[in-house]
């Protein structure tokens, strides 16, 4: 699209403020509108659109097509969530840590990469191994080393491996040896179809040997896991029982204390940011709590990982973790991904074959109520993921007596397809209490998908398949030991 006319703007901040802009021609992409307000306004933060949309009486659609927005219109500006620099100062206000102070950052700040990276090793080891392969390329010849030699290999590759993940699956470590092996060709085993299946086996068991000297040196995320049965310890639990480590693709899932802080600080901390949240929200100090919030992660994984207290209980001494912006961060400390703006990436991506998906299923519920949505909107509700995200959120999550749903109050007496696309509230609730509200069907399931991982909640049984969706699929926290069941590793094929 060609830009075209002026296009005026009423630039909606939160349900105090607005802005008047006015641009002298239409934008020709979403990005450039972006580009535009953020110039305009001096905005210094990341956010994403939404707009009223005509076609469904001005409720308020994602703006992913600059098409659909007309030359008058309202937008709604969405921020999303960055740990780049501090903001200022209301309760829906994105705040964001300097990315230069690592003092208090979670101890692993990457996910496994797509290629491991062989770190450096011993001078001694290095010069052998370039020797080894400048042979290796010229006769194929392979090398041996010396015990010290292999034992330098594999402490500093299982340092680096434990840099990411405390529990690498067996496909991640074999990506980690598959990685040496080409990087050092010299070190390729000549009796192996891999070439690197004994590297691999090696570095399983290091991998084990260091948890075990780091549980002693009293490390969280592996000392969790010891005093379990042994020679040493004959009346322990089974080695294998109650195991607690990542399981759903977290990066710091059990982290150590900041240096300097103790037990006792960090509850200091938590008692300062319960009494802000005494106060009204205007009131509410909320760098202060912005700033005892990194610190006392580890304290509060520690709470909630090893003893899973009652959301209740969580909901009075952790009250930021139900309010979104502290939500999101919480959630980019677990996993180190900001889970709104990858979520929605995600679902417009993917929502062009999930559309095709659904317009194929004929029969069964979702059959029909796909015809009762299309008979009553017609094919505009297939038009904005804010709705296509409350087929599926409806669809599944649908049980109201639970542990945790989506409860929608709406105004329409009929709702057709059971799906309520303009809801005036949707009401997230774990364990029989309402913990957040929200005003779209969307962004309560993301708060609800954040709080999950936040809280430690498994997912609920009816709706297994489509948390895994989620997680795996759209959000691509798979740490690869999980095998999907059948009919969503369908999906994911069709999908691919």
């Amino acid at each position: 699209m060609e830009a075209t006319g002026i296009l005026k703007l009423r630039v909606i901040l939160d349900k105090d403020n607005a802005e008047k802009l006015i641009l002298p021609s239409h934008p020709n992409s979403v990005q450039a509108l972006i580009d535009a307000i953020k110039s305009r306004l001096n905005f210094t933060f990341d956010f994403r659109l939404q707009f009223h949309d005509p076609d469904f009486d001005n409720a308020l659609c994602n703006l992913v097509k600059i098409e659909d927005l007309p030359a008058i219109a309202s937008v709604k500006v969405v921020r999303l969530v960055e740990l780049d620099r501090i903001s200022t100062s209301t309760d829906d206000t994105i705040l964001q840590t300097d990315s230069t102070d690592t003092i208090d950052s979670p101890e692993r700040i990457s996910r496994w990469p797509d290629v491991f990276i062989v770190p450096p090793f011993s001078y001694e080891v290095e010069h052998v191994l370039r020797e080894g392969n400048a042979a290796f390329d010229k006769n194929g010849k392979v090398i041996t080393l010396t015990r010290d030699q292999k034992h330098n290999i594999l402490e500093t590759m299982g340092e680096e491996i434990y840099k990411l993940k405390a529990y690498p699956s067996t496909t991640q470590i074999g990506k980690a040896a598959e990685a040496l092996v080409r990087k050092h060709p010299c070190l390729k085993e000549r009796n192996s179809d891999t070439g690197w299946e004994g590297w691999k086996n090696s570095l399983r068991y290091k991998m084990g040997n260091q948890r075990k000297k780091l549980a002693k040196a009293g490390i969280m995320d592996v000392a969790v896991n010891a005093g379990k049965r042994s020679r040493t310890n004959p009346d322990g639990a089974s080695p294998r029982a109650n195991i607690k480590r990542p399981r759903r693709g977290e990066v710091n899932f059990l982290p150590s204390y900041p240096s300097g802080e103790t037990r006792e600080t960090l509850e200091t901390r938590r008692l300062e940011m319960v009494e802000e949240f005494k106060k009204t929200s205007a009131e509410r100090d909320i760098p202060l709590i912005h700033q005892h919030m990194m610190p006392t992660f580890a304290l509060r994984r520690e709470e909630i990982v090893t003893t899973s207290p009652p959301v209740s209980e969580l909901k009075d001494r952790w009250p930021a973790l139900f309010h979104e912006t502290q939500l999101y961060f919480e959630f980019q400390r677990i996993t180190n991904q900001n889970l709104p703006y990858v979520f929605y990436a995600a679902l417009d991506d993917y929502a062009p074959q999930l559309i095709g998906l659904y317009k194929k299923r004929k029969t069964g519920r979702v059959g029909e109520r796909m015809e009762q949505l299309l008979l009553a909107y017609g094919k505009q509700v297939f038009k904005n993921t804010n709705y296509y995200s409350a087929c599926l959120a409806v669809e599944e999550i649908e049980f109201y007596e639970a542990t945790i749903a989506l409860v929608a109050d709406v105004d329409e007496e009929e709702v057709p397809g059971g799906v309520p696309f303009s809801p005036r509230q949707v009401f997230i609730v774990l364990e029989d209490q309402v913990v957040m509200t929200h005003h779209s069907w969307t962004d309560a399931l993301v708060c609800l998908f954040g709080l999950i991982y936040a809280l430690h909640l498994s997912y609920p049984e009816k709706c297994t398949g489509f948390f895994e969706f989620i997680q795996v699929v759209l959000l691509k926290l798979d740490d690869e030991r999980k095998q999907l069941k059948p009919k969503l590793q369908t999906l994911k094929n069709e999908l691919v």
